[in-house]
């Protein structure tokens, strides 16, 4: 039995419904969007359902519409993210890229232009979080055990004592700087 244009589609679907609802859940009506990475703006075009206004940056021109085809609120700029300017009216970015290496550039230059927020899957390589870029962050060395996840993108587990690790210690997440990988890589992490 052959497949129809749709199913074959929603097969080869980038990401599944799940994490499209966690994205979309965290937009308000308020919101300025910049999604990274838009492909073929399967979820930027749900994104202008919710959003003030929603850029959409890719990099690849045959995946993008025509123009004339987008709704009046969203904007689709063929550029590569990590040279190209952030629009300084961005309030939350989009970035679901699982094995996304410029974590660290985006979050910096969207930090710039006043960005609040990054939703994305880099930096843990599956489901969302929603990133408060403008949040404080502690140093790396001062994280007693459990999970981090740095502004360069890293992320990992601080070992301790057994005897301190509890369901809290499991499930917090530390934000901080300078961790091992930026010290390998001399990347000056920010906070």
């Amino acid at each position: 039995m052959a497949l129809s244009a749709q199913a074959w589609e929603q097969m080869w679907a980038p990401y599944d419904e799940p994490m499209y609802t966690a994205v979309l859940d965290a937009i308000r009506s308020d919101d300025v969007v910049l999604d990274i990475g838009a492909g073929d703006l399967r979820l930027t075009r749900r994104l202008a359902q919710r959003a003030r206004r929603v850029y959409a940056l890719e990099m690849n021109a045959a995946l993008l519409p025509p123009a004339m085809t987008l709704p009046p609120n969203l904007h689709s700029v063929c550029a590569d993210a990590r040279s190209y300017p952030f629009p300084t009216d961005v309030t939350l970015a989009v970035l679901l890229m699982r094995h996304c290496q410029h974590v660290a550039v985006y979050a910096e230059k969207l930090r710039a232009v006043g960005c609040r927020y990054l939703i994305t899957n880099a930096r843990w390589g599956f489901g969302v979080e929603c990133i408060d870029l403008l949040a404080a962050r502690r140093p790396f060395t001062a994280v007693p055990i459990g999970w981090y996840a740095c502004s360069c993108g890293a992320t990992g587990f601080v070992p301790g004592p057994p005897e301190k690790l509890t369901l809290a210690v499991e499930t917090a997440v530390y934000e901080v700087t300078g961790c091992p990988r930026c010290d390998r890589q001399s990347v000056n992490c920010k906070s």
